[in-house]
């Protein structure tokens, strides 16, 4: 091998390099696995529900609608920091492999323990849902919300 066929290889190789680090490293057309923020992704799902607190318990009841009527609902909360900030977790799922694409209403009610002044917020199948809570009116009580369970 001669000194031109090395000064080409070390040069091509160079060039490689070079246009690696200037182009692909920061193109943001390229997928580059990112650090865990800690921010959850938003699901771009409304939830509304009327909101009583009694007591020291909190009473969350509401409707939301699922994609089929093969699906079934499962709620529950998460304690964060104590019973200052409490997050309930909404799971839709179904292990039909065939049903009719319609939307179709489930009933929730969540009752947890918690300051009167906590925060709440929820998720939709582990991702951010934005929480619309409406304080229960005069006269009304969520002791008497009818569930609606498939069964």
């Amino acid at each position: 091998m001669n000194k031109t066929s090395l000064i080409t290889i070390v040069g091509v190789i160079a060039v490689l390099l070079l246009s690696w680090l200037f182009f692909w490293r920061d193109n943001p057309n390229v997928s580059v696995p990112k650090e865990d923020s800690g921010v959850v992704e938003d699901s771009g799902v409304l939830i509304t529900a009327k909101h009583e607190y009694k007591e020291g318990v909190h009473t969350i009841a509401g409707e939301v609608g699922l994609p089929t009527p093969c699906h079934i609902l499962a709620t529950d909360y998460i304690m964060k920091s104590g019973p200052r900030e409490v997050v309930l977790t909404f799971e839709s799922s179904t292990k039909a492999d065939a049903c009719a694409q319609v939307i179709t209403p489930a009933r929730f009610k969540i009752d947890f323990k918690a300051t009167e002044d906590a925060a709440i917020s929820a998720l939709w199948n582990g991702k951010k849902a934005e929480l619309n809570l409406i304080p229960v009116g005069e006269g009304e009580t969520l002791d008497e919300f009818e569930m609606f369970i498939k069964g």
